[in-house]
């Protein structure tokens, strides 16, 4: 089980990626810094994600957006937005339309997408079917638990 959000669910979203490594040669390379950025009302969790080309390389907790690598690719919104795509995500085994990253960030909002410059902005666009697939990779996770403190669960 890996709660959300979590560096437990990031990693088995990594190695769910990196065994169905067919499914993302035919998508094609993604390279990438991305950070998820989850707004709480009273706090932020960060987690940095690196895709290189047909694998995630890592995934790890931030304790600021000042630690990202540079030239990260930010894709920041309220919890309650997340936890409604991953629960999509779960019910149906992939996003809905409703629910994509790409949806979710039409008009910066209810997601935002930033970076340094705008060529970095643009790899969000150019890559977002991995990241998108990356995400849905969600749906086979056996009993994740989506929770609202963002904290992770108790053993």
């Amino acid at each position: 089980m890996a709660d959300f959000p979590s560096v437990e669910f990031f990693e088995t979203l990594r190695e769910r990626m990196n065994a169905n490594r067919e499914r993302f040669r035919r998508i094609g390379t993604a390279d990438v810094v991305l950070v998820v950025k989850i707004d709480f009302p009273d706090h932020v969790r960060c987690f940095e994600v690196v895709f290189d080309g047909y694998r995630c390389e890592s995934a790890r907790a931030l304790p600021s957006l000042a630690a990202a690598r540079p030239g990260a690719v930010i894709v920041e919104g309220p919890y309650a937005v997340w936890r409604e795509m991953v629960e999509n995500i779960q019910r149906n085994g992939q996003a809905d339309l409703d629910h994509t990253l790409n949806t979710l960030s039409l008009m910066d909002t209810p997601l935002r997408i930033s970076a340094a410059n705008q060529l970095d902005t643009d790899l969000f666009y150019r890559y977002q079917q991995t990241l998108q697939e990356f995400f849905d990779g969600a749906g086979a996770i056996a009993a994740a638990s989506v929770r609202g403190d963002g904290q992770a669960a108790a053993s």
